[in-house]
């Protein structure tokens, strides 16, 4: 039996000690009872892709910079992976954004609504005001 994974973890947390718990587990828990029912099964891991989490503090300059220019404070994190951990890890400050809603995307029949690219619309103008006037 093969396993293609990817664990996805914020600054925090050490994806290789989740993936080796992961493989422990599946080593003293799943092995023996595979083995018990056909001897010459295995179980082997393989990692697609590793990148570092993100968690910006609300409270960061690019947070509050977000803030002003969507006209709102609602922060939080998500489980999907994206390149924001390596800038933040290169000393970029970064937050994730965009139109849409998690409800809504990375599933079947996901979309984004025309009101909330609207919104997205009018924040990216905002943010050409704001660095035009800096």
């Amino acid at each position: 039996c093969e396993f293609d994974f990817e664990v996805r973890a914020l600054p925090d947390y050490d994806a290789q000690e989740v993936a080796d718990d992961l493989r422990a587990y599946a080593d003293a828990e799943l092995l023996p009872r595979m083995q018990a029912v056909q001897p010459d099964t295995d179980i082997r891991f393989q990692p697609l892709s590793a990148y570092p989490g993100l968690a910006t503090s609300p409270d960061s300059e690019a947070a509050r910079l977000l803030a002003l220019l969507s006209g709102s404070t609602e922060f939080g994190t998500v489980a999907f992976g994206t390149e924001g951990g390596l800038f933040e890890r290169a000393g970029i400050p970064t937050v994730v954004c965009g139109p849409g809603s998690m409800d809504q995307g990375h599933k079947p029949d996901e979309f984004v609504s025309l009101e909330q690219l609207q919104r997205c619309d009018a924040m990216l103008a905002r943010l050409v005001e704001h660095l035009t006037t800096v």
